[in-house]
């Protein structure tokens, strides 16, 4: 007969093994920089993302309360990016040699702001200055989050980091679309930008306690990863062309100047694309609950392909066909839609593999600047970059709006979108940079 442990003893023997089990998860968690790094950093631009793209949702309701023409709805939403171009070279170069984790809680703060704030428009002109506004406290968080993920992996993970990082531009409208779409269902767009503000707040708080500006701060890291990863950074850090002259060369470096070009010329037809495909959606028939859903099928190819993509190129140490083929991608399935006879399901197929592939070129793309680059530089390089591209957002969705104003159709537009994507990935064939071996 065997002895059974007394109680006393047996309970506190299972209260260690519970404590074990949770130290265990918060390791795995809190001291895991590609959860705590990347998830917070991720969470952060999902509710960015929504912000800024929540209008495309509400847009047949706005335009009729605010009785707005398409064209001056697309002239409205393209403001947000000239304010979103004006503080990208100034806030990557302060996130290169200040904080990201400072500028970027900043930003936070006054996007969640701004975004609370567009409930309350009444006229075309407040709701221009307002879009502008939102712009202008956008402007620099994707270029201030690429800084720090740039201080924390090392080139062998650059393109999955910034891949797993940038998957919140797809899951921002799987998110956004159906609540924007239930909260339409049952309330007016006011409530809509009140509601979808408020998270940002709260998450201020979370990003100021979760983020170290680099490895060699962060006390929740283990001892030993943490001097390894400073060890690996300082090396190839070191292997890095040293910059000559006044930081301001970086923006007149030739494979720079082709990546402005090229996001340009991108960034023109996606934010067309993107933003007037639930109108285009709803205008097909579907009601407005549907066009949520709808919309957020091609986050979903986008997040197969981001990954994809990141992988392929990371296993490879290839950055530029990679980012090419995807682009090239993107604007053939946008040419094939003029190829086909009409109907909702050629649109939605061909639109959603543009907008996916178009996603799937993400990783390896924001990868580049940091390797042409020396980390002092490669700060306002992006913000460079980031700004043309988000000044053809300007024009895209205007120009979308002006060709519906005048045919009442959209597509001459996404035959453009479609040539557009074509020609930026022409453009990025002469970029020069160094193949790493893979890792």
């Amino acid at each position: 007969m065997t002895d059974a442990a007394p109680a006393s003893i047996r309970q506190p023997t299972l209260e260690v093994q519970r404590q074990t089990n949770r130290s265990t998860i918060d390791t795995m968690v809190k001291g895991n920089r590609w959860v705590r790094i990347l998830g917070v950093a991720f969470v952060m631009y999902v509710l960015a993302h929504v912000d800024r793209s929540n209008l495309a949702m509400a847009a047949p309701f706005v335009r009729k309360d605010l009785n707005l023409t398409p064209a001056a709805l697309g002239f409205a939403t393209g403001l947000f990016f000239w304010g979103y171009i004006v503080l990208q070279i100034p806030a990557g170069r302060l996130a290169s040699t200040w904080s990201p984790k400072r500028v970027l809680l900043v930003l936070l703060l006054l996007w969640s702001s701004v975004s609370l704030t567009t409930a309350f428009v009444h006229t075309p002109l407040e709701l221009s200055l307002n879009r502008f506004a939102l712009g202008l406290s956008e402007g620099g968080v994707l270029t201030c989050t690429l800084v720090l993920i740039r201080n924390w992996f090392t080139k062998a993970e650059r393109a999955r980091a910034n891949a797993l990082f940038l998957l919140s531009l797809p899951i921002g409208p799987m998110i956004a679309g159906p609540i924007s779409g239930l909260i339409l269902s049952y309330s007016d767009w006011r409530w809509m930008f009140v509601i979808e503000a408020a998270p940002g707040f709260l998450w201020a708080l979370v990003w100021w306690y979760a983020i170290d500006d680099h490895p060699h701060d962060a006390k929740w890291l283990a001892e030993d990863e943490r001097t390894r990863l400073v060890a690996a950074l300082a090396t190839e850090e070191s292997a890095t062309a040293k910059p000559r002259g006044h930081w301001l060369s970086a923006l007149v470096h030739p494979s720079v100047l082709l990546l402005v070009f090229y996001n340009f010329f991108a960034l023109m037809a996606e934010w067309g694309v993107n933003f007037w495909l639930p109108t285009t959606l709803k205008e097909s028939g579907f009601s407005i609950g549907v066009v949520g859903l709808l919309s957020a099928l091609p986050a979903l190819v986008g997040i197969v392909a981001m990954m994809s993509v990141a992988i392929s190129s990371d296993r490879l140490g290839e950055r530029k066909w990679h980012m090419i083929a995807a682009t090239a991608i993107a604007g053939l399935s946008l040419i094939v839609l003029q190829m086909t006879s009409g109907g909702t399901l050629p649109l939605v197929i061909c639109l959603t593999i543009a907008i996916g592939a178009f996603l799937g070129r993400f990783g390896p793309f924001w990868t580049l600047p940091s390797e042409i680059l020396p980390p002092a530089l490669a700060g306002a390089a992006i913000g460079l970059i980031n700004g043309a591209g988000n000044l053809g957002g300007a024009i895209g969705p205007y120009f979308f709006g002006v060709v519906k104003t005048h045919t009442g159709h959209f597509t001459v537009a996404f035959a453009v979108a479609g040539l557009s994507l074509i020609l930026s990935a022409m453009i990025a064939i002469p970029i020069r940079v160094g193949r790493r071996q893979a890792e």
